[in-house]
């Protein structure tokens, strides 16, 4: 039987898991990857929750706010680079709502190179996430 296929909608985030310590913000294959770092936190006592943005324009800013202003910590995974990228927006949209938060983010370290083992390393990885997600709950 043929899968059947239903719209996304466009400018709505979705919450794919629940948390109380942290929220990890992400898209694309940074949620995948944010989930995974979420279940091996969890191991180690740390509740995060993460945020799949789905779309980033546009961007589900109340999804956001009502996320981070739960746990009131935001750890953003994000493939782009760090200058002039998703997770200074995310910040933004949090500090303009006047959210008191703990922020800190995940991104692309430098240019990505054509090694796919370099390449691994440079994107945001489960160790990267994990070890950023353990400093913010310091």
């Amino acid at each position: 039987m043929p899968r059947q296929w239903t719209p996304l909608p466009i400018g709505k985030a979705v919450r794919r898991r629940q948390g109380d310590d942290l929220t990890i913000v992400s898209v694309g294959v940074g949620a995948h990857r944010a989930l995974e770092a979420a279940q091996t936190l969890e191991l180690e006592g740390i509740l995060a929750g993460v945020l799949d943005l789905r779309t980033v324009s546009p961007l589900d800013r109340a999804a956001v706010r009502e996320a981070v202003a739960k746990t009131g910590r935001m750890w953003v995974v994000d493939e782009d680079y760090e200058t002039f990228g998703l997770s200074g927006e995310l910040s933004a949209v949090v500090l303009e709502a006047g959210i008191s938060r703990e922020y800190a983010r995940v991104c692309t370290q430098t240019t990505i190179p054509y090694a796919r083992h370099l390449e691994n390393q440079t994107l945001p990885n489960l160790e990267r996430i994990c070890a950023g997600a353990r400093r913010l709950m310091q």
